[in-house]
């Protein structure tokens, strides 16, 4: 069976080449025919202004692979777009809608100049892979686990809530129906299936990426029933992926590679079971579905299918 890691990343804690030989690692290792570097120019406060470069530099260097660009927010939208997608990229990861990136740059998708370039894409069929939110206990510190209080993405009253960040993401989706896009992370519904049902039903071009996020795979686990029913009607619209970072060694290795585990046995599984603290129930998919969802639908999001 075909796969492609639809959402991995560097950040620029290796070299190119080193983040290559890790990437050629995973692929072998997973089984997968090539990857999607999804870059980002802006990040906790910081600019990396080489992203895209690093990006595209490691998607050519493995074959089967792919790079979606980063915006820079110093020059405008559109013009830049139309720039990235002559140089080869396939799409533009937006991390704007995160709650941290929100604290640094004091906007999301409301700002006036997303209306004009989700205009742009919706008309262009650009495919966009958006971050729009965080899990729900990362408003309580008391609830927020250690790696996410280790990021800084934990919130207080300074910070919109989490239905603030929802509403955002909606209202430009539904501005814009016809817009190619996909929802990062489950989109962070996972504890409200028919809210992304409703969705995916008023935006047919709109696709589920389900990279982790880990908490989503219990929560989803918790409602099994509707989570499976979501996946059997969209099962041409889901995308898989992992988040997987360039430095894999350590803990980056260790902690995707249960991230792959837990995925894997949500999709394939035969019975519930716990993995690594996290209780998981399969919705065991046929092969058909499986196959669109690790390779098939990548291909049809990208037009190259």
């Amino acid at each position: 069976m075909k796969k492609i890691d639809f959402h991995v990343h560097h950040h620029g804690e290796v070299t190119v080449e080193q983040a290559v030989e890790y990437f050629r690692d995973m692929m072998e290792r997973k089984g997968y025919c090539g990857i999607c570097v999804q870059s980002f120019l802006h990040h906790a406060g910081s600019y990396y202004p080489d992203a895209n470069q690093w990006a595209m530099e490691i998607a050519n260097a493995l074959p089967g692979s792919y790079a979606f660009a980063g915006l820079d927010h110093s020059r405008d939208f559109i013009e830049q777009t139309k720039e990235y997608i002559a140089m080869g990229f396939k799409g533009i990861k937006l991390l704007e809608g995160k709650p941290s990136e929100w604290r640094k740059n004091g906007f999301s998708y409301e700002h006036p100049r997303f209306d004009a370039f989700f205009a742009y894409c919706e008309k262009e069929k650009i495919p966009l892979m958006i971050h729009n939110n965080d899990p729900l206990i990362n408003w309580d510190i008391t609830k927020a686990d250690a790696r996410a209080i280790e990021k800084g993405w934990v919130y207080d009253e300074t910070v919109p809530s989490q239905e603030w960040f929802f509403e955002q993401l909606e209202n430009a989706l539904l501005a814009h129906p016809g817009l190619r896009a996909a929802i990062a992370h489950f989109g962070f519904y996972s504890t409200d299936i028919p809210r992304a049902e409703r969705l995916m039903e008023a935006c047919p071009d709109l696709y589920m990426d389900i990279t982790p996020a880990i908490c989503i795979y219990p929560e989803l686990s918790r409602t099994p029933e509707a989570a499976e029913a979501f996946f059997r009607k969209y099962h041409t619209r889901i995308l898989y992926g992992t988040d997987a970072d360039s430095a894999l060694t350590g803990f980056a290795r260790e902690y995707n590679d249960t991230k792959v585990e837990i995925i894997t046995h949500f999709l394939e599984g035969d019975v519930p079971k716990d993995i690594k603290g996290r209780w998981i129930h399969p919705i065991r998919l046929e092969q058909e579905m499986l196959e669109n969802i690790y390779y098939n639908n990548a291909m049809r999001f990208m037009e190259l299918k």
